[in-house]
C-alpha cells in the first residue's frame, strides 16, 4: 500500500510542479477598464493547505486530526503542499493520515488541471 501511495504522491507532485507555473487571469474582463491581474496556480499552494488543515481539523478520524494539529505548530513550511506530497511519497505519514490526505490532494490537482491544465493558456 505505501508503494501504491508513493507512486501517486509522486505523480501529484508532477502535476504540481506543472501547474504550479502556469498563470491565471483575474478581472482581464472587467469593465473598469483595469487590465486585470494574473497569479501564478502557485500562489494558490497555502489556500490548498489551509483548506486541507481545516477539513483534517474537523474530521473524525483521530489521527489526521492529530497529525494537523501537530502541523499548526510546527514550524511554517515553504511550499507546503509540495512538502505534504514529500512526505507522503518517503512513507514518512502515518498511512491513516497519507491515505486521508492523497484523494484530496488528488482531486484538488485534477480540478485545478481540468480548468488550468493542458488547453488552458497560462
Amino acid at each position: 500500500m505505501a508503494d501504491d501511495l508513493a507512486q501517486r504522491a509522486d505523480r501529484m507532485l508532477s502535476l504540481w510542479s506543472d501547474l504550479s507555473m502556469r498563470h491565471v487571469a483575474l478581472g482581464g474582463g472587467c469593465a473598469c477598464g483595469t487590465g486585470g491581474i494574473s497569479l501564478r496556480l502557485e500562489d494558490f499552494e497555502l489556500d490548498i493547505v489551509g483548506y486541507l488543515e481545516d477539513v483534517g481539523l474537523r474530521c473524525d478520524v483521530l489521527e489526521v486530526v492529530d497529525f494537523f494539529n501537530a502541523l499548526q505548530k510546527s514550524a511554517a513550511q515553504d511550499q507546503p503542499l509540495r512538502h505534504l506530497l514529500h512526505e507522503v511519497q518517503q512513507d514518512r505519514l502515518p498511512g491513516v493520515v497519507a491515505e486521508w490526505l492523497l484523494p484530496k490532494i488528488e482531486r484538488t490537482l485534477t480540478s485545478f488541471f481540468e480548468l488550468h491544465g493542458a488547453g488552458a493558456k497560462g
